[in-house]
């Protein structure tokens, strides 16, 4: 009897350290990759890997590696909205699309000898009805909730944590990445027409020069997602 009692024990913490390696993983929440209306496409670049536990995508190009991995709503609003701050993503369903976030996570390892920097300019999401996204500012996002009346405490706490985690900000006003360094952050958008099924994400990234001479080499990344029409519009609000 005590041998299985140990037996079950050690089965239940087993499983509890298991999950918690996967929730630090994942920033410390669970994932349903199923429940997410954008993944990866079938028709992915061949050089490209995917993680199935989290559908992050990882390409390796001219010795950078990226990593972009998609953050459903109800994943943004799992990790950012408490009792004491509302995520800086938030929206509701009667917003207008041009108000909707939709939010990436980007990690940028630069593995050669020279920096990189990235062009937030050219950095764009696209979708197949010929839309184009810039990525969406902390201003564009405090934005949102002042014309919504949406501005209180909560949200503004959770504008505060926003230059912590958007990728622009954590880069600064150069947008380098050193030699050796890896560097990470979310980009938001606003969200891809509700109509378009492929949806396509390009970022562009710059190496130094090697001489005072020579020009920037632009190394642009694209990383294709199928967006599920029926799971973008029935995302439901997990907090408010």
């Amino acid at each position: 009897m005590r041998r299985l009692l140990y037996f079950a024990m050690s089965l239940m913490l087993c499983a509890m350290a298991m999950y918690l390696c996967a929730c630090a993983s994942t920033g410390g929440v669970s994932i349903d990759v199923k429940k997410d209306p954008i993944k990866p496409a079938s028709d992915l670049n061949k050089d490209a890997t995917v993680n199935p536990s989290t559908n992050a995508i990882t390409f390796t190009k001219e010795g950078i590696t990226v990593t972009v991995e998609h953050w459903s709503r109800a994943r943004l609003d799992n990790k950012f909205t408490t009792a004491s701050q509302r995520s800086p993503f938030y929206y509701l369903d009667t917003w207008p699309q041009s108000m909707q976030s939709d939010v990436y996570h980007v990690s940028i390892k630069n593995d050669t000898t020279r920096g990189v920097v990235m062009n937030f300019k050219e950095t764009k999401l696209y979708d197949e009805r010929q839309y184009e996204y810039i990525p969406t500012t902390i201003e564009e996002l405090s934005y949102r909730f002042k014309t919504k009346s949406l501005m209180d405490l909560k949200t503004k706490n959770g504008m505060e944590l926003a230059p912590q985690i958007l990728l622009q900000s954590r880069l600064g006003p150069k947008s380098r990445i050193s030699a050796g360094e890896t560097l990470e952050g979310f980009i938001p958008f606003f969200t891809p027409s509700s109509q378009a099924e492929k949806v396509w994400l390009i970022i562009v990234l710059e190496k130094e020069p090697e001489t005072s001479t020579a020009a920037y080499q632009k190394v642009p990344f694209r990383f294709d997602y199928k967006q599920d029409l029926v799971l973008r519009k029935t995302q439901p609000i997990t907090k408010l």
